[in-house]
């Protein structure tokens, strides 16, 4: 039962790179090397997830603050041409 602790991330963390990967229309799908990385982030995965989820969550972060920004210009040459 205490494998499962080891497996279900592994297989998750497998998964986000696999399809990643898929994703990724420059990365060759016959080359023995990419699909080596992909297999081996699955396998270290204490590593590597949580590098995955710091990269999304960042990702988030910088889309909020630019459309953040965005609004805040709109609203202010909106009251601009209001006064």
């Amino acid at each position: 039962m205490s494998y499962l602790y080891y497996v279900l991330p592994a297989t998750v963390t497998f998964l986000i790179a696999l399809s990643a990967f898929f994703r990724d229309t420059a990365a060759s799908k016959t080359s023995v090397l990419n699909w080596a990385f992909v297999i081996v982030a699955g396998l270290l995965w204490p590593i590597t997830l949580p590098f995955i989820i710091w990269k999304k969550l960042s990702s988030l972060f910088i889309q909020d603050e630019v459309k953040f920004v965005f609004r805040r210009s709109h609203t202010v040459e909106r009251q601009s041409h209001i006064i």
